[in-house]
């Protein structure tokens, strides 16, 4: 049975990105980013749907280290 991905639609600064990328892939096998338009700060978050309540985990993490980060949709 192939594993089910949930991803996460995120709003982040551009000069964020790659911290956000760097954490999420410190955390091995959690997830990945992609970036979609660096310029608007679009990304796209994949993760593992048993792993989805870890990573929403780290992503309010990041926020609470000040990070601005907007989910804008979570399928």
């Amino acid at each position: 049975m192939k594993p089910q991905l949930s991803v996460i639609s995120l709003k982040v600064p551009q000069k964020d990105i790659y911290y956000i990328s760097w954490t999420i892939d410190a955390c091995e096998g959690i997830g990945l980013l992609r970036t979609d338009d660096p310029k608007k700060g679009e990304v796209t978050v994949f993760t593992p749907s048993e792993l989805l309540g870890d990573m929403l985990g780290c992503i309010e993490g990041l926020k609470d280290e000040g990070l601005e980060i907007n989910i804008v949709n979570i399928s």
